[in-house]
């Protein structure tokens, strides 16, 4: 099959970016993410398998976010720990990680996150509609990918 030529730029491309940026500016992704759980909570659903906790949990609230944003964005801990003014080592993310990150607990703060996305949403703009549509694309994945597992007909960990 012969490689495609690169499409020409649509005309109203440019000036829909342009008006983006000068409503809303740039978005830190971070931002985003400390905003939804300033909205919905889901850094709540995140407890420790350890017998205690000794963390207040504002200090534990910044350091989930934190690993959640370097495990989300293939960032990981180490560079997290290295590149942000922060004040956080990497010694207390991998611990946050460590002993709160697991797959129930991610899973029941999406659960938390989705829940409050269809209550906020508006059904004169997005339908009534809950469900979604899927190519059956295949995406590979790092095994500490909470979200994945072992796939029988890919002989591997995949997500779809």
């Amino acid at each position: 099959m012969p490689k495609l030529e690169k499409l020409p730029e649509p005309k109203n491309l440019a000036t829909l970016k342009a008006e983006v940026q000068r409503r809303w500016g740039t978005i830190d992704l971070l931002d985003i993410l400390k905003n939804s759980d300033f909205l919905t909570e889901f850094t709540s659903e995140f407890v420790s398998v350890a017998t205690r906790e000794n963390l207040p949990r504002d200090v534990l609230r910044k350091r989930l976010l934190l690993c959640l944003f370097a495990l989300g964005t293939n960032m990981g801990i180490r560079q997290m720990a290295a590149t942000g003014e922060h004040a956080e080592d990497e010694g207390a993310l991998r611990r946050v990680r460590a002993s709160y990150i697991t797959r129930d607990n991610l899973r029941a703060a999406i659960v938390k996150v989705v829940n409050a996305t269809f209550a906020a949403r508006d059904p004169l703009w997005w339908g009534k509609a809950a469900s979604t549509a899927s190519d059956s694309k295949r995406f590979g994945s790092w095994d500490s990918n909470l979200m994945t597992q072992f796939h029988a007909r890919y002989g591997s960990r995949a997500g779809s």
